[in-house]
C-alpha cells in the first residue's frame, strides 16, 4: 500500500475511472447486484427483468410493462440521488484536483455526486479542444431531463419523481406551453413530448461519443497514472477506454491501479493493471 501511495503522490496528471462502487456508501446502490430497490421493482413487475442491470438495457424496454417499470425505477432512483451524500472517495478525488494532480475523471455513474464536492462537470461537453470539465460522464446524468419531441433540456426537479413513480413520463412544459398557444390561435394540435432522463442505456449510442473519444485521446497524451475505482470491468466501451489509458500511462513509465471490493481482474488484464487492491474505495483512500 505504501508503494501504491507513493506512485499516486508522484503523479502529476492522474486519470481516474470510476464505477458504482464509489457511491454505494453515499446511499446509491450498485445495480449490478440484486438489491432492495431491484427487488421492489421486480415485485411490482414480475418477469419483466432478470437482474438489476437489465433496468439499464435499452433492448429490453420494448413492452408497456417494461417501460412502466423503467419509469418507476427512474423516479425512485432520483429520490435516492437527492438524498445521497458524496463519499470519502469523492472528496479524495477533489483533493487530487486541488493539489493539481488530477487530469480528469471518467465516470460511469449518473448520480452527479462529483459536482457536490466542487468538481467541474460539463454534461454537454461543448468544448473539446480545451475541455475545462474535470468530470466526463460516460453514461449521462440524472440531473437533467430531455424532451422526446422538442429535445429541450430541463433540470430533473423532484416534482417529476411522483410522475415517474406512477410508471409514466411527465409532459414537456415547453411543448404544453406552445400547444396552449396553438389552441388559442385555432391551429391544429401538435405532439406534446415527454421528459426522459439524460442517461445512456446499454445498447444506446452516446450523443457525445465522438467528443468523449476526442477528449480521451488528448488526455492519453499526458496521463502518467491511472486509478480505476469501484467498477467490475464488464462494460465493453469502458474496458476499451481503460486499456487505451493503461497503455498510454505505461508508455510514460506510470502505474495502473485498480481498487474494487471484489476481485475482478482476469487474464485479459495481464500487463495492463499493475496493482489490484481488494477492498472498498473509501477504505483505500483513507490509507493513501
Amino acid at each position: 500500500l505504501r508503494e501504491v501511495a507513493r506512485h499516486v503522490a508522484r503523479a502529476k496528471r492522474c486519470i481516474i475511472i470510476t464505477g458504482a462502487g464509489i457511491s454505494c456508501s453515499g446511499g446509491i446502490p450498485d445495480f449490478s447486484s440484486s438489491d432492495g430497490l431491484y427487488s421492489m421493482i421486480k415485485s411490482q413487475y414480475p418477469g419483466t427483468f432478470r437482474s438489476g442491470k437489465d433496468l439499464f438495457d435499452a433492448g429490453l424496454l420494448r413492452t408497456h410493462e417494461s417501460i412502466k417499470a423503467f419509469y418507476l425505477f427512474m423516479g425512485v432512483l432520483k429520490e435516492l440521488i437527492v438524498n445521497a451524500t458524496p463519499t470519502a472517495t469523492h472528496f479524495f478525488i477533489k483533493k487530487l484536483a486541488d493539489m493539481k494532480k488530477l487530469k480528469r475523471v471518467y465516470t460511469q455513474n449518473i448520480d452527479n455526486l462529483e459536482e457536490l464536492v466542487g468538481l467541474e462537470v460539463d454534461w454537454q461537453l461543448e468544448r473539446v479542444k480545451h475541455c475545462q470539465a474535470q468530470v466526463v460522464q460516460l453514461h449521462g446524468t440524472m440531473a437533467k431531463l430531455r424532451c422526446s419531441a422538442c429535445t429541450n433540456n430541463y433540470s430533473f426537479a423532484t416534482q417529476y419523481c411522483d410522475v415517474f413513480k406512477q410508471g409514466e413520463a411527465p409532459n414537456c412544459p415547453g411543448c404544453e406551453e406552445r400547444e396552449d398557444a396553438r389552441i388559442e390561435q385555432g391551429r391544429r394540435p401538435h405532439t406534446i413530448g415527454q421528459l426522459k432522463p439524460t442517461v445512456i442505456l446499454y445498447g444506446d449510442s452516446h450523443p457525445k461519443g465522438l467528443e468523449i473519444c476526442q477528449i480521451a485521446a488528448q488526455d492519453q497524451d499526458k496521463a502518467d497514472c491511472l486509478v480505476i475505482m469501484g467498477t467490475s470491468l464488464r462494460i465493453p466501451g469502458v474496458k476499451a477506454l481503460i486499456k487505451d489509458f493503461a497503455r498510454a500511462v505505461h508508455d510514460r513509465e506510470g502505474y495502473v491501479i485498480l481498487v474494487n471490493a471484489t476481485d475482478v481482474v482476469t487474464k485479459e488484464w495481464n500487463g495492463l493493471i499493475d496493482y489490484q487492491i481488494e477492498g472498498t474505495c473509501d477504505e483505500w483512500v483513507k490509507l493513501v
